[in-house]
């Protein structure tokens, strides 16, 4: 490894509307289980998975809530660890065909919910 420099690889979160006017649905759950700090962090999708993953393990979530998301979350899970090894590997072309697909999956939990 360089002394003076070194490469520095980050997902950083874009949305051209605001998060909660793209995904209200998604918005108004992470609200409702008080959550509402992420969505005035912005953090990307990659990052919100395992929030996702947490709503659907913790115990206090209604049954109704993790019967609807556990499907996708769990795809969604499986696709963060692929886009982990991708960009673990620096496969950037691979890791942006993952973010596609874990773009699709919050779109499919925002129509489920």
């Amino acid at each position: 490894m360089s002394k003076f420099m070194q490469i520095d690889i980050r997902i950083i979160p874009f949305f051209e509307k605001p998060f909660e006017k793209t995904f209200p649905n998604i918005a108004k759950l992470l609200r409702r289980l008080s959550y509402e700090e992420i969505l005035k962090k912005g953090i990307s999708f990659y990052d919100l998975i395992d929030t996702m993953v947490t709503i659907m393990e913790h115990p206090d979530t209604p049954k109704e809530i993790k019967e609807t998301i556990a499907p996708v979350v769990r795809k969604m899970d499986d696709l963060k660890e692929t886009a982990r090894e991708y960009l673990l590997a620096r496969q950037l072309n691979d890791l942006d065909q993952v973010f596609y697909q874990i773009e699709d999956q919050f779109e499919d939990l925002e129509r489920f919910l």
